[in-house]
């Protein structure tokens, strides 16, 4: 049963990264399109700390996951610090 689980996390985690490489491409588009540059340059820092905070919740999701439902070597790796 924890097999099944973790690898549901997993294709989890995998979907959502999915979805925020294709949310990198609407904001581009949507930056393109931008007129001004003032209006630019605020979009992209709010959608670079957006990006960080994206970033920083999939990687704590997986090790979340890891965590709960992973192996004894993927689970060895990030007590050690070796993971990142």
């Amino acid at each position: 049963m924890s097999k099944i689980l973790l690898g549901f996390g997993y294709l989890t985690w995998m979907i959502c990264n999915i979805a925020v490489v294709y949310g990198i491409g609407k904001g581009a588009v949507y930056l393109i399109n931008k007129e001004s540059f003032g209006e630019f340059i605020m979009d992209l820092a709010f959608g670079m700390i957006v990006l960080f905070c994206i970033v920083l919740l999939s990687l704590l999701s997986f090790l979340l996951i890891t965590m709960l439902f992973g192996s004894k070597e993927m689970k060895e790796k990030i007590e050690n610090n070796k993971f990142i």
